[in-house]
Formats: structure tokens, sequence, C-alpha cells
């Protein structure tokens, strides 16, 4: 569902040649809703990944690195969170300007797009999925028994 939303964002958006193109009112109302997936219902997303992680911690140990890898996504669920309200937020302030796709300021003095912003946002979205196929799942699969992960399902799936 998740990378499905982030296709439907890049859609919106537009083909990557049109970094200078104007986002119109309609696409801006459809990332709003695109977006809000990101503020709200992905919560559900990070508890669930949140009970498998737990689980992991307690199964596998107190291994340093296996630790801060877990952590790590953690974090990453709270920074994209905070992404995509930050994302939000600029497209609610550009709702209410007339020329549409306006420069965004930059830390280092430059400026951006919003479109630029929003791909900005799915490839590290798509950089977190990557990374916890390749590892969170890898491992609750390796090292969970079958009934361990009925029960972490059961669990997660009352969230």
């Amino acid at each position: 569902m998740i990378l499905e939303q982030l296709i439907m964002i890049e859609t919106t958006i537009g083909p990557r040649s049109s970094r200078g193109s104007v986002l119109t009112k309609a696409n801006r109302s459809t990332l709003r809703e695109l977006i809000k997936f990101f503020t709200h219902r992905v919560g559900v997303h990070f508890k669930r990944e949140a009970m498998l992680i737990t689980a992991l911690r307690r199964i596998l140990g107190r291994k340093p690195e296996e630790q801060n890898q877990f952590q790590s996504l953690l974090d990453e669920h709270r920074m994209l969170k905070a992404d995509a309200s930050a994302v939000m937020k600029k497209l609610n302030a550009q709702g209410k300007e007339e020329n549409g796709d306006s420069l965004l300021p930059e830390r280092d003095g430059g400026c951006r797009t919003l479109a630029v912003e929003l791909r900005t946002f799915v490839r590290r979205y798509r950089g977190h999925l990557s990374c916890e196929e390749r590892i969170l799942f890898v491992l609750a699969d390796m090292r969970l028994t079958a009934e361990q992960k009925r029960r972490i399902s059961r669990r997660m799936l009352q969230v």
C-alpha cells in the first residue's frame, strides 16, 4: 500500500524532465490527500513494525550492532513522518499562493521546488522500505518460529 501511494505521488508530480513545471491546484489537492496517508494512516504500519522489532530484540538478545540497526529503523519512522508533515505544511501554504510551484528556501541559501521536495521524500521512503525488506523482514523470517510469527501477527492485527 505504501509503495502504491509513493507511485501515485510520482505520477501526480509528473516526469523528472518537468522539474520547473507548475503544480496545478488539482494536483496540489491530490498531493495533499496522498501525503495525508503518510501523516496519519502510515502510523499503523510503524506501530506494527515496532512490535516486530520489540519481539526480535527480545529473541536476539543484546548484540549492539543489531540493536543499533533496529533503533535506526525506528528513528527513520519518526523522521519520515516529520518529513511528510513538513511537505503537507508546504502544500497547504502553497495552496494559498497564486503561482503554483514556487521555490522553497533551502538551508544553504539555494532553492528547490515542491516537486523536487516530493521526489526526495519518495526516494527516502523507498530507501527505508528497501532496508526493512533486506534486514528486518529477512531477520524475522530467519529467527522467529512459526508460532512466534503467528502470535506477533495476531498482536499486529489488533493495532
